[in-house]
């Protein structure tokens, strides 16, 4: 993704958390060097219950460029908030960005669950992914 002032990446269809220490270091400073990334991990894949959505922001802020990302989303799958994580989210055209990397800090995991009803419809997560870095979201190939 191209740094502008901002960038949503509507028509997320596919997500996956991974472990941050299954990551090669660096990947970040990669994207910077213009290297393509790769990540050979396999992560967990989420069972959406719609398309999600992501933003990536850039923006001065105490002198300097910070970069944000939000991805939001709906699951049925359990939600891991105990454990430092990245998140890999694919959109509509098939690219996958990485949100988060092996270095600290780690994005943020904010979930609410709603309770399914007695007929038989299962509970569903609300899960808000927010990370604040330099870079906080690039492509890779997974």
């Amino acid at each position: 993704m191209s740094y502008s002032n901002c960038n949503m990446m509507p028509g997320i269809i596919a997500v996956k958390w991974l472990k941050a220490s299954q990551l090669a270091p660096h990947l970040v400073e990669k994207f910077i060097a213009g290297l393509p990334v790769a990540i050979g991990a396999q992560g967990t894949d989420m069972e959406l219950v719609e398309p999600g959505q992501a933003e990536g922001l850039r923006q001065y802020e105490n002198n300097g460029l910070v970069g944000k990302a939000t991805l939001e989303f709906k699951t049925l799958s359990p939600v891991p908030t105990d454990e430092d994580v990245v998140w890999a989210a694919k959109d509509a055209s098939g690219t996958w960005w990485l949100i988060g990397s092996r270095e600290r800090n780690f994005p943020v995991v904010e979930v609410s669950t709603s309770a399914g009803t007695p007929g038989g419809d299962p509970a569903v997560s609300t899960v808000k992914v927010s990370h604040t870095a330099k870079i906080a979201v690039i492509p890779v190939a997974l």
